[in-house]
Order: structure tokens, then sequence, then C-alpha cells
């Protein structure tokens, strides 16, 4: 009789949770029960020897609980140790923004900072040289829009006695970044912004970064194996347990050395995706009183902030069909993550991989089988906006002011959008084979059509969607995904194609007429003729410009080695690149001198390229290739 009581409570005591598993769903309708085995049908295709990612760690929240948690691969593939997501470590990445921004808003809360308020206000007198007199709010540095560009000079190092204090990384000892928009009219995604916050949390609350994100957050949430600390080499629990980082490499995946993250506030914390669904947990609601006193701060976070690029207070905002999507995600080196919220789903999924730059599609296939599958216009219809919005776009986050002004164009990274004959528009990059086709839904809004999925999309981005808008002469102002950033305008004389053709040509000439300079002088010592003491002109501008190109490319090269070095190891370069202009004038001195002992075609010859230096020289200018 005791036995059957026990076993009649013991149904009462579970079946509620029985019926929920059995009747809960994701967002996308997934049962709760089929959870497991849609992400492991899915994790199978792109982890593991030969595929993609050497190993990755997923957790699920749902209702106030973790529902799923998981690892899959290796966390070290020489000794074949396995990915733990309640122990293994891995770099967030940029998804350590949000947590700067959940301390930002716990000083709002106590009333010692306010959103609107002059970032000057809070730094110390002259720490900024802004190149625009309007103010800076706290909300531009959430929003990406204070207009600085963008920078990578020591940004991390993989030496931990080359660790850089954030008051001296941000200050103008370490090369600032130029602010190159006006605050509020362009959304740039900026690394420099949000360390900006995180000295501001500094200067505000008189403790060192780290130490008050422990202390007010990680401590406060119980995430043991979580630290901002940007030497984080002492830290037995974070270097006992950290995953190996790779890159991929053809088959094979190459380890690399760990990050030490000088801009701390904008991506230095380590962490499990256990530690992780805690924070999810409490940004949902369940325990957020380890963050906040009222929930109405937590509340106000969850508010758009930004409207065109969509942002709430530091978080990325779209929408899949009918949910509103707030997420970050991060890259790092040897590292990849994500993190996704339907807050009126109260669901939230973490993501983290130990490879960098991860581009295979699995974030898409994961979050489609757990959100659901953006929903696809049946038809294309025509519209006037199609041929408005025609056009070349370049993504807004950038460099500007140094020579890496010239990656747009060595990377081909514009996309082209062009009206289609039977309705909508294609949009076009280097990285995609074809063009792909979207179509106006609402006024200026478009949605792809077709079922491609772009790198761009497999690479992080969201890219289903696509937004213009207007100025008031009706021109296109600027373009935009909905995240991450602003894409503006490329006039004619800014394109790749024609930067391509001054690259080309210049080489070209530079290279047959240094050939042409070489044969004349190899037949001129045979014959042991002389040239009666004319100056080389041609043959010497001809070979400056090509050791001028060559020393470009080897300058990028050097770059590419190491994009964190700091750029005043590079400058030798600019200053090689010096010998063009002044051989320019140099050599267009002598040619005109001798001119009159020339024939037609050879001063027409000799001109040409004297033409094409010269465009070359400011081709070198314009890109800040000269010192």
């Amino acid at each position: 009789m005791k036995k059957i009581l026990l076993l009649v409570g013991m149904f009462l005591f579970m079946s509620p949770i029985s019926a929920y598993a059995n009747t809960a769903k994701l967002p996308s309708g997934l049962p709760l029960s089929e959870v497991e085995t849609s992400i492991d049908e899915i994790m199978k295709n792109y982890i593991g020897e030969n595929k993609d990612i050497p190993g990755a760690a997923i957790s699920i929240v749902k209702d106030g609980e973790i529902i799923f948690e998981k690892g899959y691969g290796f966390a070290d593939i020489k000794k074949q140790k396995s990915i733990d997501p309640k122990q293994t470590v891995f770099e967030a990445a940029s998804i350590s923004k949000v947590y700067t921004w959940t301390a930002m808003m716990q000083l709002v809360e106590q009333g010692k900072v306010h959103l609107q308020d002059d970032i000057r206000d809070y730094l110390p007198d002259g720490y900024l040289d802004l190149a625009y007199p309007d103010k800076v709010s706290i909300l531009d540095l959430m929003n990406h829009t204070a207009g600085f560009e963008d920078t990578t000079e020591e940004l991390l190092t993989t030496d931990p006695n080359k660790v850089i204090p954030l008051k001296d990384y941000l200050s103008d000892q370490h090369e600032q970044p130029t602010q190159v928009f006006r605050p509020g009219t362009v959304t740039a995604y900026s690394n420099y912004g949000t360390s900006l916050a995180g000295y501001i949390i500094e200067r505000v609350t008189g403790e060192d970064f780290a130490t008050y994100m422990q202390a007010n957050i990680l401590d406060q949430l119980e995430m043991n194996l979580s630290s901002f600390q940007t030497d984080y080499s002492d830290i037995s629990t974070i270097t006992n347990n950290k995953s190996k980082s790779y890159v991929k490499t053809k088959d094979n995946f190459e380890q690399v050395d760990w990050s030490y993250v000088n801009d701390a506030p904008a991506g230095s914390l380590n962490t499990t995706v256990h530690d992780m669904a805690k924070f999810m947990l409490a940004y949902l609601g369940t325990g957020y009183d380890h963050l906040f006193e009222d929930k109405a701060i937590l509340d106000q976070m969850h508010e758009q902030t930004s409207s065109f690029t969509g942002n709430a207070h530091g978080f990325w905002e779209r929408s899949i069909n009918d949910y509103r999507i707030l997420e970050h995600s991060g890259n790092a080196v040897g590292y990849t993550t994500l993190m996704t919220f339907v807050p009126e789903e109260n669901f939230g999924v973490v993501l983290f991989m130990n490879v960098g730059e991860e581009m295979s599609g699995l974030r898409v296939d994961l979050l489609n089988a757990l959100i659901g599958e953006q929903e696809k216009p049946e038809k294309v219809h025509v519209s006037q906006n199609d041929e408005k919005v025609e056009g070349t776009y370049r993504i807004a986050r950038g460099i500007y002011t140094n020579f890496l002004k010239l990656l747009p164009i060595i990377g081909n990274s514009d996309v082209t959008v062009k009206q289609h004959p039977s309705g909508g528009i294609t949009l076009q990059t280097a990285a995609d084979p074809e063009p792909i086709l979207y179509t106006e839904t609402d006024h200026l809004e478009y949605v792809r059509v077709d079922n491609t999925i772009p790198l761009m999309d497999k690479a992080g981005m969201d890219t289903s969607k696509v937004y213009f808008q207007l100025d008031g002469q009706g021109n296109v102002k600027k373009m935009t995904y909905g995240i991450v950033s602003d894409f503006l305008p490329v006039s004619l004389k800014n394109r790749v194609e024609v930067h391509m053709i001054i690259i080309i040509v210049s080489v070209m000439a530079f290279i047959i007429y240094t050939m042409v300079a070489l044969i004349q002088w190899i037949i001129r010592k045979r014959k042991k003729t002389s040239r009666a003491n004319m100056f080389p002109a041609t043959g010497l501008l001809a070979f400056i410009g090509l050791i001028v190109t060559v020393n470009i490319i080897i300058l990028f090269g050097r770059f590419m080695a190491d994009p964190f070095q700091k750029m005043a190891t590079l400058r030798i370069h600019l200053w090689l690149n010096m010998l063009l202009p002044i051989s320019v004038l140099v050599c267009g001195y002598f040619m005109f001198k001798q001119w009159k002992k020339k024939t037609r075609m050879q001063n027409i010859a000799r001109i040409s390229l004297l033409l094409i230096s010269c465009l070359f020289t400011l081709f070198l200018y314009y890109f800040h290739l000269l010192w």
C-alpha cells in the first residue's frame, strides 16, 4: 500500500514537469523533447575531423530554466579533451560588450550616469580629440553612433607582459581613432566606443573595470568560471579550463596562441556557456535582482534605442518573422560566439566555438531550427523605389585615416544594388557568385526572395532584409541589413573598379617601361654605345614605381601577419613610398629638359609615364600611403 501511495505521489509531483516537457515548444515550434536530437543532427554536419569546427558548446534557456546544455567535439584536439558546457572556458569576444552595457545601466539606475550626458563630462579634460563639436552621448556609444573609425592597433596581444592599462590604451598615447562621422548620424561598429564606456565606468566607480565587473555582475550571478581580467595568465580557474583556440587551414585545424585583449570592455570576457546561461536567465527576468534593484531598468534595456540599424541599449535588434530578436555575436583569434534572445518567448541561446572566423553555416542552421527560418515573399513585384536605391554601397565601419583605408578596395567588399527587370532589386558582393534577389515588402524595406544563404549570413550577419533611407532630395543616404553598421553610397570616383584600373594601369606601365629600359640598356652594353650623358629619366621613374608597388605589397603582407601591431613599426614603408613623388619631380624635370632631343613618339611615351606616375602618386596620397 505504501508503495502504491509513493508511486501515486511521484506521479502527481512529476506530471507537471512531464506535461511541460511534452507540450512546451521553442519559438520555431520545435518541441522540447526533440531539441537534443535536432541539435545533435546539426552539429554532426559541422563539428569534427575534416569538418569546419573542432569543438563547440551550446546552452539554451526557456521560461526561466536551462532546458538544454551540451558540448561537442574537442577543447584540445591533441589531447582529445572533450568540450564540457559547464567547465570549458572560451573567449566570449564581443559578447563582452553587453556586460559592459549592463554595468553602465547599473550606474544609470544609481543616478551616477545619464544616457544623454556628453561622454566628455566623465572623461579627463582634453582626453579626446573630436572632429565635431557636437555632443557624444553615452547612448551614442551604446548605439555605435559616436562616429569613430575602426582601429586594430594593439587591440590585443599574445604576451601578457604587453597588456596596457585601459586608461593608457584609449588615450592619444596609443593612436586614438579619428571621429569621421558626425555623432548620431551613422552607425559604425566601434570597439573603441565600448571601451570608452568601460573607462567611464572606471572613472565613475573608482574601481578597475575588471574588478567592478567581477564584483557587480559575475559574482552576483555566480559565474564562477568567468573573468574580465585582461591578463588572466595567473587565474588557474580560467587557464586550466580554457579551450585551445584554432584557425581552419584547408583540411586541418591549426592551434593559435591565446589572446590578452587590451580593448577589455569590448572583448576580454572569458567564460563558459553554463555561466552565460545564468546571465541570459537574469536578462530575461529570472534573477534580474542580481543585476538591478528595479526590473524597470531591465525592461528599459530591452527597449529600442536606434531604429534604422536596430539597437536596444547595446544589443543588436532584428526580426525573424513576427519575433523580435536581440543578440550579439563575437569573433576573436581562435573563437567565434553568438548569443540570441527572443524576449517575448522568454528564450535565449548561446553558442561558443573554438575556431576563429567560422563561416560554415552552423549558426544559420541552428537559429533556423530553434527560432524559425525567415519567411520569404511569395512573389516579386515592381516598386518605384527599385530604381531609386540602385547604386554601390560600402560598409561605414572601416579605417579612414591611415593606409588601411585601401582594404575595401583590395577586399572588393562593396555591395552593388541593381534594379531587376522583373521587379525588385539584386544585391551583389564579391563573396557571392550570383546576385541575390530582394523585393520590397514595406516602404524602402526589402526581403530576400530566393533560398540562397550568402557568405555574410554564414559569417554571422543577417542579410535576409535590407533597408534604405533617403535624404531630403530623394537620394539614398544610407543602407543597412539592420545590424552592426550602415552602408554608405560610394561615388563613381571612389568605386573599386576605378581604383583597380588605376592600380593595374600603373603597375603594368611600371613593368613595361622598366623592361624596355632594361632591354635598351643591355643592347647599349653589347654595342658599347652610350647615351651622351643623357639622364635615364624614363627607366628610373618606372623602376621607382615598381619598387614602390613591391613596397606596398610588403607593407600589407606585414600588416596581415600581425594586424594588431603598432602602426609606427610600418612607417618605414610610407617613407619609402615618398621616392615616387620625388622621382616624378626629378624625372619630370629631365624629361622636359631633354624634350627637343627626343622624337615625338618618345616624348609621348615619356609624358604618358609621367602622367601615370602622377596619377599613382595621387592614389598613394588619397589612401594615406605617403608619409
